[in-house]
């Protein structure tokens, strides 16, 4: 079965040729100009993975994206020519799954697509009810006691993973960070707030009950019950 990429991209000569190679590459491609237009996609052709500039005209793909988080678990590839760390921190504390900037080679989006997909597809079959939590790495999901699945993005991902090595005890900040936010402390914990808060948000909304992820004041967050790490 062919996976369904819906293109957002106001470029026309790089929407065109993008969506002809990935079209060549056996995926089911449609393509729009516009959030509006997107919008109306994901009603009419439910797309397994959106393909998602930032530079739109109207409403900006960052505002699609944190819309595309809220409401359902789809795969969300950035591709954009903005570069800036700001821009990188926003998009990954929305939630989106890769962040990527032009150029960019074809084949590399091409492979990153089937590897989302591969992730997305294997979430079908999550455990039944468990004692505790699970985080499953080899999933990128989060399992609630209740067995509630929730798919993670990278961001979140990596703060789960680093909070659940050691449940009960306080993880600093500074190892929460990713490593490119070190160079800017502040801003960079502002941004891992802004993660957690959201994460919160998601787990309530999605898996129906309050994530045990605390801030512990002058130290950093802990994950304050067990969870068990799954490797299939």
């Amino acid at each position: 079965m062919s996976i369904r990429v819906l293109l957002v991209e106001d470029d026309i000569d790089f929407r065109v040729g993008l969506e002809s190679f990935l079209t060549n590459s056996g995926h089911a491609v449609r393509a729009v100009a516009s959030v509006p237009e997107l919008a109306r996609e994901l009603e009419a052709h439910p797309p397994h993975i959106v393909v998602l500039d930032l530079n739109l005209p109207g409403p900006d793909g960052f505002s699609a994206a944190f819309t595309m988080r809220e409401r359902a678990s789809i795969g969300i590839v950035v591709l954009t020519g903005r570069t800036g760390r700001e821009d990188r921190f926003r998009g990954l504390s929305i939630g989106v799954d890769h962040y990527l900037t032009k150029p960019l080679d074809p084949a590399e989006l091409d492979l990153i697509i089937r590897n989302l997909h591969r992730r997305l597809q294997g979430e079908g079959t999550g455990p039944a009810r468990r004692d505790g939590w699970a985080l499953n790495s080899a999933q990128w999901a989060l399992v609630s006691p209740a067995g509630a699945r929730l798919r993670l993005s990278s961001a979140e991902y990596l703060l789960i993973a680093r909070l659940a090595a050691r449940p009960g005890k306080p993880v600093p900040r500074s190892e929460l960070l990713h490593d490119n936010e070190h160079r800017d402390p502040a801003n960079g914990g502002r941004s891992l707030d802004v993660l957690v808060f959201r994460l919160r948000k998601r787990v309530e909304s999605e898996c129906g009950c309050k994530l045990p992820v605390f801030s512990v004041r002058g130290v950093g967050y802990v994950f304050d019950e067990g969870i068990e790490i799954l490797t299939d």
